[in-house]
């Protein structure tokens, strides 16, 4: 398997005391996200997720995706964080290729990731990724206010 000098392949066990509110603030700044700190860990546990760190600063959950219909494989960004005081701005692009490579390793055809921030949209769009789909919601229970 593809290895970047930076990230080890970590036990979602053993790093669970930083990862949990690492998913906790995410979660906080995202409240449209419907998965719960539990259900990282679960997955991760269950070998259908692959927790990526490096030291405390920064990690990446990745998951294989099969698609139903073309039965195509996609390595699934699901969730990454990088602590604050480590944030670049240059982290996305730094790692990117080694995601690349990893995906081809597990002869995935796609690598996939999903965001909310317009900025790291454009930045995709900037580096060759092409926009696949929007999901817009709206809470129904706010019509009744």
């Amino acid at each position: 398997m593809t290895e970047h000098p930076d990230f080890i392949y970590g036990d979602i066990r053993l790093e669970w005391d930083w990862v949990k509110p690492a998913i906790e603030s995410i979660l906080q700044e995202q409240p449209l996200l419907t998965y719960r700190p539990e259900d990282v860990y679960a997955n991760c546990v269950n070998g259908s997720a692959i927790l990526m760190v490096v030291e405390k600063a920064r990690f990446v959950v990745a998951e294989t995706i099969i698609d139903p219909f073309t039965h195509k494989k996609t390595l699934n960004i699901w969730v990454a964080w990088v602590a604050p005081e480590h944030r670049t701005g240059g982290d996305t692009e730094t790692y990117l290729p080694f995601f690349e490579n990893m995906a081809l390793d597990l002869d995935c055809t796609y690598l996939e990731c999903s965001t909310n921030k317009e900025s790291l949209g454009r930045l995709y769009s900037s580096i060759g990724w092409a926009l696949k789909t929007q999901v817009y919601v709206r809470d129904l229970r706010d019509l009744g206010e």
